[in-house]
């Protein structure tokens, strides 16, 4: 089965794609039943039909796909088995046709409602004004200059608003022309009813129309006349808007820059945003979508979400602080000399986004983190806002960075269409997903960008869909609310396989997506995905139907959920290598082809033969093994790893190798066009690829890296490539970096890009990703830097120890 061409034309990656007939059997498959689903997936084109064309099942509210039996006049869902009459449908002879629905090629299908939201999208900015030292003159300016690009980025009917915070929190008023700007104590938690008592915003004065007018819109009738201070169209508040950001002042609370830390209130902020928020929008909130985009750069030390106090000489909580705090009981900090984090503070800020969270989740919005700071910000103690939300997150070292300029931009990329004038942000607001499910599966849970809903109780059939005994991620439903997507959001579901009757060949998945286009209409998108279903001693089928990249990606979300702050019990990284090498093993004892007890007769067939190696570099891999990281840097890696797609998902696990040798460059010649083909080598991610003639690109996602070998560096030090007669080395030295162009042309976020020669600080960078199959504890004789052996200084196992522990292991059992 081509799985990519399925991922192609339906957005969904199946880890099984042929269950057995009994649960049992199913249950010692080892790796999960699962699917990795994007409902915006656009790597084909989807048919996109009118609201008459949505013919929902009247038991369970599935739609008629071209998987449903059709006979004399009724359809029969294949989800819930009952009887449904078709519609009569004409052709324009006068002759009966079938609904367009149960057409092959329609297993995705986008259906128009009609219904257009009340409100158009809402980008709210929330911007952080304390800059210090060469920052105040850089990188803050340089944000002002993004901030007022991003404006003409914008749909001209996108709502705006603005509130800057440093130690205290300003709310600016739109439509002042004396730059009015309410200010809030920022070491202070505002509730809904002090913001509105602050403001004078009483909810009648809200809920109520303005009086209408000629010159009355919209969005002033849904808002009030009151609410349309702080949130206007951006082609009304444009100029009013760029006047605010041009005046930003940084934040120059005095205090010891040597001994302190800066006051700020982050947390503060992004509360009163969000009370504002759901202040104006009342009761409209179910109507509209869109993003709170907050820029930081620096740590909370004040008010609510803080994380560190001001000295310097407190440090931030690291790995090992927040693993024992979930362990121990919390004290007070004691009065001994060596400094401490105050763990306290840590899960204060975790109960307080929490509830941030919901507020925004209940309203629609996302919210985005736009980070540039050297030092951590406190992402590990806000993740939950943006994970539960659906936001986005850049992290950079300062917003003066290509970095941050650039994803900001691509962040309001816009759908690729011949007239880009009319062309659409390229994102979905304000989404919700339900999951049906054939009788013999059962949804386990949903790991992902989302926050579960309560299951429709007046349709029998959800309750039926749900599992009550396995619960992965987010579950207990088969509904989820998605406030933002855009076309690399994926969502990883879990089902339980039940007992299949005995007539039954497949089982059926259906995805329904409902979401508020950027145009403004509320569309629904519909995928139905098969599952056969095969004897329970079909191991050929069963071999075929195995999705090995799938599979892996599954698992990972899997272990990187039960990594989760919540998780007390087991919340250590150790624990989870560990349960990640039990599958390894009890995946090759189910799977693999061998003599007991000896080693050397171990077989994999193709199918399963790459399995091991993933789950390998995902033991290694920054997502499971948190040292050397910082836990903002954890945060980051694993909220985009929940984000992206299988083929990024498995590129972040194992990275991209390839290999440009001096020794053989322009060697190869076209057949056809008798042209010399200068083409990269994909080489293995192993130490053995190292060559001092070669020049090698790595791409982990995150970082693009191009290692020069030591002959190739002393070359170019030298200036050949500046000379006429060595131009193919010139071409040489400039290919990786077009290669490098490419990839980043079209990422996001922006990934950092690295040049560095053999031996260099940088290269350490490439060393940490490869593996070590030739390190100093191979050869201890071997010198450093002698003959053409390139050594990995690690204690790490090398892939092909491991394998051989893992087959000692499998082979002795009996």
């Amino acid at each position: 089965m081509d799985f990519e061409a399925r991922e192609d034309k339906d957005g969904v990656r199946l880890s099984w794609s042929s269950l057995p007939k009994s649960r049992l059997q199913h249950q010692r498959n080892v790796i999960p039943m699962g699917a990795l689903y994007t409902p915006l997936n656009n790597k084909s084109a989807v048919p996109v039909l009118d609201q008459n064309s949505i013919i929902s099942c009247r038991s369970c509210r599935a739609v008629l796909n071209p998987y449903a039996q059709c006979n004399s006049g009724f359809w029969t869902c294949q989800i819930c088995s009952t009887s449904n009459q078709l519609p009569a449908l004409y052709d324009d002879q006068g002759q009966p046709v079938l609904p367009v629905n149960l057409d092959q090629e329609y297993t995705t299908v986008e259906y128009q409602t009609g219904r257009l939201a009340a409100l158009p999208p809402i980008f709210f900015y929330v911007v952080d004004t304390i800059f210090e030292g060469d920052d105040v003159e850089g990188a803050f300016q340089q944000l002002k200059e993004s901030l007022i690009i991003s404006l003409s980025l914008l749909p001209e009917n996108a709502l705006v608003g603005f509130v800057s915070f440093g130690k205290h929190v300003k709310i600016h008023d739109l439509s002042s022309n004396d730059s009015l700007a309410y200010t809030f104590n920022g070491n202070k938690q505002y509730t809904l009813e002090q913001l509105q008592s602050s403001l004078g915003l009483i909810s009648t004065g809200l809920s109520v129309a303005s009086t209408k007018g000629a010159n009355d819109s919209g969005y002033e009738q849904l808002i009030g006349s009151v609410g349309k201070r702080f949130l206007q169209p951006v082609n009304i508040a444009e100029y009013q808007l760029t006047n605010i950001i041009e005046n930003l002042v940084a934040d120059n609370f005095p205090h010891n820059e040597y001994n302190e830390r800066p006051e700020r209130a982050t947390g503060s902020a992004i509360n009163i945003a969000s009370l504002l928020l759901k202040t104006i929008l009342n009761n409209q909130h179910h109507s509209t979508g869109g993003h709170l985009m907050v820029f930081i750069s620096g740590v909370c030390t004040l008010g609510p979400g803080k994380i560190v106090d001001r000295l310097l000489k407190e440090p931030l909580r690291s790995h090992h602080d927040i693993v024992k705090s979930q362990t121990t009981t919390i004290q007070a900090p004691s009065a001994s000399s060596v400094a401490k984090s105050d763990m306290s503070l840590f899960k204060r800020a975790k109960l307080f986004y929490e509830q941030v969270t919901k507020i925004l989740v209940s309203l629609g919005l996302s919210c985005d983190f736009f980070i540039g700071s050297y030092d951590q910000v406190g992402l590990y103690e806000m993740d939950e806002v943006c994970y539960k939300t659906g936001g986005s997150v850049v992290l950079c070292d300062s917003f003066s960075t290509a970095i941050f300029k650039q994803s900001f931009v691509k962040f309001f990329k816009k759908q690729e269409t011949e007239d880009e004038s009319t062309a659409f942000l390229d994102m979905g607001f304000n989404a919700t997903l339900e999951v049906k499910t054939g009788v013999d599966l059962k949804i386990e849970g949903l790991i992902g960008n989302a926050t579960p809903l309560p299951f429709n109780k007046t349709t029998p059939a959800n309750e039926r869909m749900i599992s009550s005994t396995n619960i992965v991620g987010e579950g207990k439903t088969n509904c989820w609310k998605l406030c933002s997507t855009n076309p690399q959001s994926t969502y990883a579901l879990f089902f339980e396989k039940l007992d299949s009757l005995i007539l039954n060949t497949m089982t059926t998945i259906q995805f329904l997506f409902h979401y508020q286009h950027p145009s403004g209409e509320m569309r629904l998108r519909v995928t139905t995905i098969p599952v056969n279903i095969i004897a329970d001693s079909d191991n050929v089928n069963r071999e075929l139907g195995f999705d090995q990249e799938a599979a892996i990606v599954l698992v990972a979300r899997n272990a990187i959920n039960r990594l989760q702050p919540g998780n007390i019990k087991i919340s250590k990284d150790s624990f989870v290598v560990k349960q990640l090498d039990q599958t390894l093993v009890d995946f090759c004892t189910r799977y693999a082809v061998y003599t007991s007890g000896i080693i050397e007769s171990f077989r994999l067939a193709q199918t399963y033969s790459l399995f091991p190696q993933f789950l390998y570099h995902l033991r290694r891999s920054p997502f499971v093994n948190v040292f050397n990281s910082s836990p903002d840097e954890t945060s980051y890696v694993r909220h985009i790893f929940m984000h992206e797609d299988t083929a990024n998902s498995l590129l972040m696990i194992q990275p991209t190798l390839l290999s440009y040798d001096i020794n053989t460059w322009g060697s190869v010649l076209d057949e056809a066009t008798g042209e010399t083909l200068n083409e990269p080598e994909p080489v293995l991610l192993d130490s053995l690829s190292l060559g001092s003639s070669k020049i090698l690109l790595l791409d982990t996602f995150f970082q693009i890296l191009i290692y020069h070998g030591g002959q190739v560096a002393e070359w170019r030090k030298a200036g050949y490539h500046e000379q006429e007669e060595y131009e193919y080395f010139k071409d040489f030295l400039e290919a990786p970096k077009r290669e490098a162009m490419v990839v980043l042309m079209d990422r996001f976020p922006l990934p950092r890009f690295i040049d560095c020669d053999e031996g260099g600080s940088q290269a350490r960078f490439l060393m940490a990703k490869l593996n070590p199959s030739t390190s100093y504890a191979t050869n201890v004789n071997h010198f450093y830097g002698t003959g053409d052996r390139n050594d990995v200084f690690t204690d790490d196992v090398s892939l092909q120890l491991y394998m051989d522990h893992i087959q000692r292991i499998v082979t002795s059992k009996k």
